[in-house]
């Protein structure tokens, strides 16, 4: 709350909640923004989107980072206040004083997974049905306090396109798997970039080079990432050729 949405294709989100991030992981989290109207807060639904990885932001304080790609922007926002279903929820999240939560209430979760089909606006890449089934309401979506974006979609796409015209291929450096090879046209120029030093290593911006980023699926890319400190790429090569640790 308080942090104004920024338009990217990831979302990051702070907060210490080390379990209740991991458990995250593959759900939904939904952008809510509260800004100060008088006395009042006006709360907006800005945004969401599928958590994928979770970083340590600073080791002397317990700050994680959950961020994600699959970006869904509400524009403009969603204002809830005159919602029938929105006191419920305010009312279940303290005021949104618990910062990254689960919720939990059914009739509130198919309100947001209906506003979120029913929305016609996406510069992004829509949310999947699959993550989002009608029928289905298992307390995935996720509430959050605050918003940051942080990684740079132009040095990714180099990096793919270097790998492509040094190799003909987009194969993750750690298992060998190829979306192209195993789904056709559907996986072309299809792969997941990953920074083999995390950008939450450091406090202050960087400059990315091509060396300093690695082609991985989406399995290994999410796996190396479960750990803590952070596997190299090596590393999870030698688990995966391994099968075991």
């Amino acid at each position: 709350m308080g942090y104004e949405l920024e338009t990217s294709d990831e979302l990051c989100f702070f907060s210490r909640k080390l379990g209740l991030l991991k458990k995250a992981i593959g759900n939904t989290v939904w952008v809510i923004q509260g800004i100060l109207d008088g006395k009042k807060t006006a709360f907006s639904l800005c945004g969401a989107y599928i958590a994928d990885r979770v970083d340590i932001e600073d080791p002397s304080s317990d700050l994680y980072i959950i961020s994600g790609h699959r970006v869904k922007e509400f524009s403009p926002p969603v204002p809830l206040n005159g919602l029938s279903w929105f006191p419920t929820l305010l009312k279940s999240q303290s005021n949104f004083s618990f910062g990254f939560n689960r919720l939990n209430d059914e009739v509130v979760v198919q309100a947001l997974n209906t506003l979120q089909v029913n929305s016609n606006f996406s510069p992004f890449t829509t949310l999947p049905d699959v993550d989002l089934p009608s029928a289905r309401t298992e307390g995935a979506a996720r509430l959050v306090s605050h918003l940051r974006r942080e990684r740079n979609r132009t040095i990714v796409e180099a990096k793919k396109a270097a790998i492509l015209n040094a190799t003909g291929r987009l194969c993750c450096e750690v298992c060998g798997f190829d979306f192209s090879a195993t789904y056709g046209t559907l996986g072309d120029g299809f792969c997941e970039v990953h920074h083999l030093v995390p950008l939450s290593a450091t406090s202050e911006s960087v400059i990315t080079k091509l060396d300093d980023l690695a082609v991985l699926c989406s399995n290994c890319h999410r796996i190396i990432h479960r750990s803590t400190p952070m596997l190299s790429v090596a590393e999870l090569s030698k688990v995966v050729s391994r099968g075991c640790f």
